[in-house]
């Protein structure tokens, strides 16, 4: 599950590298992209993913919160449990922005592109 989860941080972190720094085409093509997903059965398909690790992640939370308590002193045991159910919890947290803050770019990608037809249209 920690390699999934990192290899999934590592994949949105170079797309949104990909959005943000790179050239204009790379760039739209990679909205293109996102905008096929969106717009296709990935929409269907993205939203019941993102609320079932929105769960997982509550429920990571919630587990943690259980094992760990004011008033009990944690064994080794519930130690490895509780930095493993932490470190899962952080990597799925992080995940669910970093698709927020690219679906949010997106967004913003694509609403700013009539703008800059309408600034060709009046250059020519």
């Amino acid at each position: 599950m920690h390699l999934f989860l990192s290899l999934l941080l590592l994949s949105e972190m170079t797309l949104l590298f990909a959005l943000v720094f790179s050239s204009s085409k790379l760039r739209e093509l990679i909205a293109m992209m996102l905008g096929k997903i969106v717009e296709g059965k990935g929409g269907a398909i993205s939203l019941p993913v993102l609320a079932t690790l929105t769960v997982v992640f509550i429920s990571m939370v919630y587990d943690a919160k259980g094992i760990w308590t004011e008033d009990v002193v944690l064994n080794a045991a519930d130690e490895v449990l509780m930095v493993n159910l932490v470190l899962k919890a952080t990597l799925m947290g992080f995940a669910l922005y970093l698709a927020l803050i690219t679906y949010g770019f997106h967004k913003y990608i694509k609403g700013s592109r009539p703008w800059e037809a309408a600034k060709e249209k009046k250059s020519i």
